[in-house]
């Protein structure tokens, strides 16, 4: 468990580590839900727009270099960062992958009857109220969400909790895995990070989204359509951690 500091570090340092330093970032896109880095291999990654400044480009930087961003107290570059790091492993996950589709419809009969926590406001999540005790937190409340600060008291209690990928942005995973350390958790969203080694932390299940670079793409990322990525093509993706694992 990221309990410690160093620990908490040490975390963000492998995740790092999976970038590799001689690849370059060759293309970047923001728009007002996303953004998208592309490196010299060819790869996409992803990750959601995070922070009251504009994300830097990193074009011309070394992929590690790039990486590293994730560590930052601006969450805008943080966001870029992470994206580099999804361009570094996010390609080959898909020969790595379990169950397409979305997570949540992936996870519907396991809910069942259980007390369910999601961390960020995902669509049709209300649909998902009728079958389970849901609590959805979020930074910003929308009507009938609970303040993301309710993550202390209820994800003890709680049997499944789903957690937006930019929780690695903003630094709160590490927290949040411990508070969740008795629940079935599963790590969701385009800015998730489809590497096994999540799996060492306590997670479940990874549901990211691989994408390849295309005009379609770049139009989804700078729309002002949150849903615009997902049709154009880019294939959800479910990791499950091994039974013996």
């Amino acid at each position: 468990m990221l309990t410690t500091v160093a620990e908490k570090w040490a975390f963000y340092d492998k995740l790092i580590a999976l970038a590799d330093p001689k690849e370059t970032v060759t293309a970047f896109e923001a728009g007002r839900f996303w953004l998208m880095v592309v490196s010299s291999a060819g790869s996409v990654g992803l990750a959601q727009m995070s922070g009251p400044n504009p994300p830097p480009s990193p074009v011309g930087l070394s992929l590690g270099t790039v990486a590293q961003w994730v560590k930052s107290w601006d969450f805008s570059q943080a966001a870029v960062g992470l994206a580099a790091i999804n361009a570094a492993i996010n390609a080959s996950a898909a020969s790595l992958a379990g169950p397409k589709g979305d997570a949540f419809d992936f996870y519907q009969e396991e809910i069942k009857g259980k007390k369910v926590a999601v961390i960020g406001h995902f669509p049709y999540l209300n649909r998902y109220r009728k079958i389970c005790d849901l609590a959805i937190l979020e930074r910003v409340p929308q009507p009938g969400d609970l303040p993301d600060a309710a993550a202390e008291y209820l994800l003890p209690e709680m049997d499944y909790v789903f957690v937006t990928g930019s929780a690695v942005i903003n630094k709160t995973l590490p927290r949040l895995l411990e508070l969740a350390e008795k629940a079935v958790v599963a790590v969701v969203g385009p800015s998730t990070p489809l590497t096994p080694l999540l799996f060492d932390y306590g997670i479940s299940a990874l549901a990211g989204l691989v994408a390849q670079d295309s005009p379609e793409l770049r139009l989804g990322i700078k729309g002002d359509c949150c849903e615009g990525i997902f049709k154009t093509g880019a294939l959800k993706i479910n990791l499950l951690k091994p039974k013996s694992a």
